[in-house]
């Protein structure tokens, strides 16, 4: 899945997490984008490779180069979407710094994205190091600009629509905490 779509999931489970978190939006949509975070070596590495004038890789410069998945650079991207990291070291790391469990949420969904959105070479080995690799359907990561904004429109209408249903004035997806008189 492409970047803008996890930051916007990302940011439409922030949506929903109690009001009581401050910047609750801004912090969903980066654990959504946080597990390509770790992929940034590969980009400059590969780009540095391709010769391009900003050693930045593009979607072609992966399809033409697949051995990028068997160098070192690819092994952080291949931890950070991992199940057993998100498990082992990311909720513990949430729980004992007692960050909103809603960032975890987003860095999952960027992983169950994940599954169905990336294909052959570049499918998802979801319980890293073990080697089983799951075959997603279709490669997101690879869509131009323009398929990008197009299915882009579908987490931002429901993160709007999550907005819209947690406003002040709607009854709905609110958290008891924020209906119930505060006791002193």
């Amino acid at each position: 899945m492409d970047f803008v779509c996890h930051a916007l999931v990302g940011a439409s489970i922030g949506e929903l997490a109690p009001r009581r978190i401050s910047n609750r939006q801004l912090k969903g949509a980066l654990a959504g984008m946080s597990p390509d975070i770790m992929n940034v070596f590969s980009y400059f590495y590969l780009g540095f490779r391709q010769g391009n004038p900003i050693p930045i890789a593009s979607a072609d410069d992966f399809k033409s180069n697949p051995w990028i998945v068997d160098h070192w650079t690819w092994i952080p991207w291949e931890i950070s979407h991992s199940f057993l990291f998100w498990g082992l070291l990311v909720m513990p790391l949430i729980f004992l710094l007692r960050a909103p469990v809603m960032i975890g949420l987003a860095y999952l969904s960027h992983l169950i994205l994940d599954l169905p959105s990336h294909t052959g070479i570049w499918s998802t080995v979801p319980l890293y190091p073990i080697q089983i690799r799951y075959e997603g359907w279709f490669d997101a990561w690879a869509w131009s600009a323009e398929e990008i904004i197009l299915w882009a429109t579908i987490p931002f209408l429901a993160w709007r629509a999550c907005a819209v249903l947690r406003s002040p004035t709607n009854p709905w997806l609110v958290w008891r905490s924020e209906t119930s008189p505060i006791r002193e």
